[in-house]
């Protein structure tokens, strides 16, 4: 396959985009996820037991840990109760290993980091590709510069979690099973089955894909079939019998033999027992039931294990999570939050092509050639769009509905097929306009304005990511008020997921404050970085400032994360009767770590 000079610039994006990545994540903290999953990681690839973390397929935790089994660490935090007793004791295990077992936590956090750029690697590449397919390469670079520069995709690219792998997955699951639709052959099955097995391991929202299939594939029968109505039924039995296949192939090539690995070492009487406990509470006792009879069976109980996982993910999804909104503090979820975190999250250069994408769209619609076709013809013609619009529908659906409110990095899944469809609206509009100039044999004021005008657009998408680097986290566009503003809309993974307690670290030892109370917002250990001029600070320690000065001895040095500090926020019954940190409120903070430690120095 001939490269030619746009291939090789899509190269350099993709090339210095990881570049980003890797050198804003460098001095970050380990982030609050991240934790239980280097953890959970190691122990899967040195044990292959699965005790840990279950409610997370374990593809990006393999990934992550794979250059750790290679590196020589203590290993006695398999001595410690979280792993011996306790039942999912994921959080201080991963604790234990990085900080409290004389391993450098450094050395960890920095060798995890490489291979889960893969994910993102492999995603824009895709994403150049499938855009290069449906619009040229004009359409196909603007994907990826939309894609490579979102600082939201470029900072969870970074961490170790399931959210970009989940985006990959999704993406590759789909494209391979069109293609296997379009030309239904033994190989496009068996790599479309490869890609759907690959997607139920990166992170369980996934398991949405396996609805979307059965959707695309019943209509893309029906559509595809000939006028009579035993045509289309054959046509969509046969469909319904290849989404089957596909299903199977992935479930049992992939998952399963994964999922046997990762059993091998657990065991048989501690995964029943640890299966019985998580399922407990399950609400659907038939559900429960049948995964706990899998739990112990000699072949079964590597499935048993997955659709554990998958039970967990449901029950944590309809019980939410307590978290700051709008300067409202709830467990209950806003059906508004995801729309407005995702407005707020990205570049407002994006908002811009999407609306005029929207108004392209719109032109068209109302165009005579389209109101002479039918939906069919529409759905036949387009059918990869159709596809991407279908799937943004189903999760866009299921995330508003969802009470679990903690982080724009839920709707990664869809930001590929956004971004797909909305530059090829862009990419129509430039080629449409430069059509009518050369019917003219002249340039004229559109042919010029609109493909100067996406230009810089992209250069000012790509202007606010290296404004915001190496913080990626926080980033928030204009309307937010930028990076600095953003906590007052949401906290937690939006913006504080722990990330910058090494900097504080830094800032203090700069400043040579001997002693400082942290109310920090993670999993990584202040001791670690701070030594003895950390004391821990717990929300409810103090009333106000008179009783901060009266009992504290840090001279008067306090920090607190934003998401800890925004929690505080609301009415006293949202916390008990409790204002928590509410009495800062008074107080202007000397500096703000990163956009997510607020520093104070009370007199």
């Amino acid at each position: 396959m001939k490269i030619n000079k746009l291939d090789w610039f899509a190269i350099f994006v993709i090339i210095f985009a990881v570049f980003l990545a890797i050198t804003s994540a460098w001095d970050d903290s380990v982030i609050v996820d991240e934790v239980p999953h280097i953890g959970a990681g190691y122990s899967y690839l040195t044990r292959q037991d699965m005790r840990l973390n279950p409610e997370h397929p374990p593809l990006a935790k393999d990934l992550a840990a794979l250059p750790l089994v290679f590196l020589d660490f203590k290993q006695s935090v398999f001595e410690q109760k979280f792993w011996q007793t306790d039942i999912n004791g994921q959080w201080e295990f991963g604790r234990y290993f990085m900080f409290n077992s004389d391993n450098d936590a450094d050395t960890i956090k920095h060798w995890v980091k490489f291979p889960m750029l893969l994910f993102f690697t492999l995603s824009a590449t895709l994403i150049y590709l499938w855009g290069k397919r449906l619009y040229g390469y004009l359409g196909a670079i603007i994907a990826l510069v939309l894609f490579a520069f979102s600082p939201s995709v470029i900072a969870h690219a970074r961490f170790v979690t399931t959210d970009v792998p989940a985006l990959f997955g999704v993406l590759f699951a789909l494209y391979f099973f069109i293609k296997y639709l379009r030309v239904p052959s033994g190989k496009n099955l068996f790599i479309s089955g490869i890609s759907l097995g690959v997607a139920l391991l990166t992170k369980f929202s996934t398991f949405l894909v396996g609805p979307l299939f059965m959707i695309l594939a019943i209509i893309y029968g029906w559509v595809m079939a000939g006028s009579q109505l035993t045509e289309k039924i054959n046509a969509v039995a046969r469909q319904f019998t290849r989404v089957m296949l596909v299903a199977i192939i992935g479930l049992v090539i992939v998952v399963w033999p994964v999922y046997y690995f990762h059993v091998h070492g657990y065991p048989v009487e501690r995964q029943m027992d640890d299966t019985q406990f998580l399922l407990g509470s399950f609400g659907n006792r038939a559900l429960a039931d049948t995964v706990i009879w899998l739990a112990d069976k000699p072949y079964l109980r590597a499935l048993g294990q997955y659709f554990l996982g998958l039970l967990m993910v449901v029950q944590r999804s309809t019980g939410g999570n307590t978290t700051f909104f709008l300067g409202e503090v709830s467990a209950a979820g806003w059906r508004s939050y995801f729309p407005i975190v995702y407005f707020l999250k990205e570049t407002l250069a994006w908002w811009i092509l999407t609306l005029i994408a929207i108004l392209m769209i719109g032109t068209q619609v109302k165009s005579s050639e389209f109101k002479a076709k039918s939906i069919a013809d529409w759905i036949r013609n387009h059918f990869d769009e159709f596809a991407m619009i279908i799937w943004l529908v189903i999760y866009w659906t299921t995330s508003i509905k969802s009470n679990l409110n903690i982080g724009v990095r839920h709707l990664l899944p869809t930001f590929p097929f956004a971004i797909l469809l909305v530059s090829g609206q862009i990419s129509k509009l430039i080629k449409k306009v430069h059509e009518k100039a050369g019917q003219l044999n002249r340039a004229t004021f559109v042919s010029v304005i609109v493909p100067t005008a996406v230009a810089i657009l992209l250069s000012w998408h790509f202007y606010e990511n290296a404004k915001v680097f190496p913080y990626y986290l926080s980033y928030f566009n204009q309307i937010a008020g930028g990076p600095a503003g953003g906590y007052r809309y949401v906290v937690d993974s939006n913006l504080d997921w722990g990330q910058d307690l090494l900097r504080l670290s830094r800032w203090v030892e700069a400043n040579d404050i001997k002693r400082i109370e942290v109310d920090y917002f993670g999993w990584a250990d202040p001791a670690y970085y701070l030594k003895d001029r950390f004391i821990w600070l717990t929300s409810t320690k103090y009333k106000n400032a008179a009783d901060f000065l009266k009992r504290s001895d840090s001279d008067g040095w306090l920090a607190v994360s934003a998401t800890f500090l925004q929690g505080s926020q609301g009415t006293p019954d949202d916390h008990n009767n409790v204002n928590y940190n509410n009495w800062l409120k008074a107080f202007e903070p000397i500096t703000i770590i990163g956009n997510s430690i607020f520093v104070y120095n009370i007199k």
